[in-house]
């Protein structure tokens, strides 16, 4: 490998300007928001951003990001791919010695097609920003992470990233129309968008949750909607999570759940809504005649009595509120106390014995001081569960990878699968073939290994 070949090399793709190599301008890249390094840094933050890349290179065009994979291939340098690092799984943490390859200048954003609603995106462009120069022009993309404050589109689509509207309007992979990607030796692949096609597997599809292994994503053509017309929040508190479950599976197969959705059990009501017990809160959009009649048809399908909130209410709260996670994590650490979440699925035959398995596993881990758990997205066919849990921040080595652990093999044991939107990062590779199969491993290997044949991006060791 000659690193030092490679950077002058990038210094003459990109320009001197964009290529950085000092110590200081390297540390925001040694940790993503992955709670395990956010919390070894808060305890030496000094230790934590000192293991940062050997150098990153920003390039201004797709044309540039093909020429640093040709010259990676070169020069044998591995590189790792970095879009607002705003993962929580430490996805875009690169090794030491590794190049990171940040798509931030990609960041245009403008009409493909007005009348198709189809928005040309960089991979570099901030969703807010997207978002923003939508909502100017009448239209949104209705995708809001936790990380919408901080997130790219390139990492969204990369990591299949879904929001907190997904029940009314779907994952990243659903406004994904077309993209285009720079792979290893092939060069610069062109999907134009389309609302559907029909030619050998989608090629947009097989880098929406790549997550950096089989290319660089430049460019995404997504899918925008009219701005709803009408906004009904609402809540109410089932009689058990469980019950709360049936209700929610009930309102997905007639189409009539809520497009913000979410349901709380008893011990995360409190912590999350202020109100005792399980709870529900939701969101219905649209013209407004339709989403009064939605509203009108789903409360004839729930047990307990639905809110409408005029003013404040625990809707209304949520939406307020739903982005400030620096204050929580300062709150538990004033306690002593330190937290991470971890999101699953289950069809509905298995939710609430995933729910169960899950909840158990993690408080089976001493150290641990509170589990709770919420389900925020919806299927005809199934819920993704969200479970946070708090730990004495003074034992985060003995007690988080415990917990992580013992959810995992619990989760998949339940007939879950082991990610809903987070990805695999780092944290998940251990448990791969929970979810794919020994021959699925090797399938996702062997993709790797013709797309990637000298391991120039990062890999999984499957």
């Amino acid at each position: 490998m000659s690193l030092e070949s490679f950077v002058e090399e990038a210094r003459r793709i990109v320009g001197p300007r964009w290529v950085l190599v000092e110590t200081w301008s390297l540390a925001g890249y040694a940790i993503d928001y992955w709670p395990l390094l956010v919390y070894r840094a808060l305890r030496d933050p000094r230790g934590a951003l000192s293991r940062g890349p050997a150098a990153a290179v920003l390039p201004g065009s797709e044309e540039e990001v093909a020429a640093l994979l040709e010259a990676a291939q070169r020069f044998g340098v591995r590189l790792a791919v970095y879009a607002g690092g705003s993962g929580v799984l430490g996805g875009a943490v690169p090794d030491e010695g590794w190049v990171v390859l940040d798509v931030a200048r990609l960041d245009w954003v403008d009409w493909f097609d007005e009348e198709a609603g189809i928005v040309d995106a960089g991979a570099g462009a901030p969703l807010a920003e997207v978002e923003g120069w939508l909502n100017r022009r009448g239209w949104t993309l209705r995708h809001y992470p936790q990380s919408l404050p901080e997130a790219r589109i390139g990492g969204l689509v990369a990591t299949r990233s879904t929001g907190q509207y997904s029940t009314g309007y779907g994952g990243i992979e659903e406004r994904v129309k077309g993209l285009h990607a720079a792979v290893p030796g092939v060069g610069l692949v062109r999907v134009k968008p389309s609302p559907r096609r029909s030619v050998l597997p989608p090629l947009e599809q097989l880098f929406t949750g790549s997550e950096g292994l089989l290319g660089v994503i430049t460019r995404v053509y997504l899918e925008a909607l009219p701005l709803p017309e009408c906004e009904l929040r609402v809540h109410w508190r089932p009689g058990s999570f469980r019950e709360a479950l049936g209700e929610a599976r009930s309102l997905a197969q007639r189409r009539l759940a809520p497009d913000l959705y979410r349901i709380y059990d008893e011990q995360e009501a409190p912590v999350a809504l202020g109100v005792e017990g399980p709870a529900a809160i939701g969101v219905y959009e649209g013209p407004c005649r339709v989403a009064r009649a939605r509203l009108e048809a789903a409360a004839e399908l729930i047990s307990s009595r639905v809110e409408v909130e005029e003013g404040e209410g625990p809707a209304s709260r949520w939406l307020r509120e739903r982005f400030n996670v620096i204050a929580s994590i300062a709150r538990l650490l004033e306690i002593g106390l330190a937290f991470d979440t971890i999101e699953f699925s289950a069809p509905w035959g298995s939710a609430a014995r995933v729910y169960e398995a899950a909840r158990s596993a993690a408080l089976s881990v001493e150290g641990v001081a509170y589990v709770g758990v919420h389900a925020s997205h919806f299927y005809p066919s199934g819920v993704a569960l969200y479970m946070t849990f708090a730990f004495d921040a003074g034992r985060l080595e003995e007690v988080y990878g415990a917990v992580w652990d013992r959810v995992m093999r619990a989760v998949s044991s339940a007939g879950g699968s082991i990610s809903h939107h987070h990805g695999i990062g780092r944290m998940r590779l251990p448990y791969l073939k929970l979810e794919l199969g020994e021959e699925g491993a090797r399938l996702v290997a062997r993709i790797k290994r013709a797309l990637d044949p000298q391991g120039i991006l990062r890999g999984f060791p499957l």
